[in-house]
């Protein structure tokens, strides 16, 4: 049962992701050279920073996770 539930919930983020992705296709061939421009000049600036976000996330969360290993040995 739990199998379908997975599924049929897999199947509805598949249909709207589709969804989601029409919407934005459509949005990005309407747009102008210039504006096309500018938005990969902010995803260019930003990216570094979202990597060292996900970085910085990832190596927050290893601490906690050795901290409890090392408590709950006798």
């Amino acid at each position: 049962m739990a199998a379908n539930y997975d599924f049929s919930r897999s199947s509805l983020l598949v249909a709207e992701y589709q969804r989601e992705m029409e919407l934005y296709a459509v949005a990005l061939q309407e747009e102008s050279q210039e504006e096309q421009e500018e938005r990969l000049s902010l995803v260019e600036r930003s990216w570094p920073l979202t990597c060292a976000c996900f970085q910085a996330q990832l190596e927050s969360s290893d601490v906690p996770a050795y901290t409890s290993m090392a408590l709950a040995r006798p």
